[in-house]
């Protein structure tokens, strides 16, 4: 398993294209030059385009008898600038990445001042104006935290069989004197569900919700009623878990539509 760290910014989320730059396309070229028979490569979950990470954990199989850490300096020797391999960890046969993750955190980064900062246009969405009001956004944030149907904060193009999720942690954090983190933790995502539920605080530190509201949305399942989809630069995988960390099995049931053929999982954010 190789840990992956990620500036999505020109990057085509991980999912690999044939006329773009991602993240498995880059991974794949570099693995064919050091182990060509590399197969059944799989990431414990699917960034959208423009979204980064910390840490990647990606699992693949081959014959090669190349030492962990020969492997993590000459991937890093042939993968672009704006990818890294962080680590590399020899797993047990059938290990896979994304079947075995437990959980995962993201953190989304808003920059609230008048001028823009360039050294974080690439990594944080920027507010213009008046600092927002943390302390409802924390207050709205903490109706987010357990088990619940989180239909009114995924996207249109969400197909997942059930909107059930459990979110062990939404925190607003204040970084710096105009820098606001957002952290979300949880068992599973739906699909740019992190983005909804920060485009939501938003409006509740702006003052165009309030905390109750928040709750009455997540009631409703109505995604018209939520804030808009915060831009993708802000938005990081920070950290996947796994068993080992203490999480358990992902156990969802849903009041929400069901298709019989299909399989829950995470989806791109």
């Amino acid at each position: 398993m190789v840990l992956l760290a990620y500036d999505g910014t020109d990057l085509h989320g991980w999912q690999y294209q044939e006329n773009a730059r991602s993240v498995q396309g880059e991974l794949i070229a570099a693995l064919a030059r050091m182990a060509p028979d590399a197969i059944r490569l799989r990431a414990s979950g699917r960034t959208d385009a423009g979204v980064h990470a910390e840490a990647l954990p990606v699992t693949f199989q081959t014959r090669a008898a190349i030492p962990s850490r020969g492997l993590l300096r000459g991937l890093n020797s042939l993968l672009p600038e704006d990818i890294a391999v962080r680590a590399v960890r020899e797993m047990p046969h059938g290990f896979d990445a994304r079947s075995e993750a437990r959980g995962k955190r993201y953190h989304y980064d808003l920059w609230s001042s008048e001028w823009p900062n360039p050294l974080r246009r690439r990594t944080s969405w920027w507010l213009r104006g008046a600092f927002p009001d943390t302390v409802a956004m924390a207050r709205a944030a903490e109706l987010l935290v357990g088990n619940h149907d989180f239909a009114a904060f995924r996207s249109a193009q969400c197909d997942s069989p059930t909107t059930r999720r459990r979110l062990k942690r939404v925190e607003v954090n204040t970084q710096a004197p105009h820098l606001i983190r957002i952290v979300v933790e949880g068992d599973a995502f739906l699909q740019h569900m992190v983005r909804i539920i920060v485009g939501t605080l938003v409006d509740v530190g702006r003052g165009r919700k309030s905390p109750a509201q928040v709750s009455r949305i997540l009631a409703s399942g109505d995604r018209v009623l939520a804030g808009q989809t915060a831009p993708a630069q802000g938005l990081t995988l920070e950290k996947v878990f796994f068993a080992e960390d203490g999480w358990p099995a992902k156990t969802h049931s849903s009041p929400g539509p069901r298709h019989p053929s299909r399989k829950t999982r995470d989806t791109k954010l």
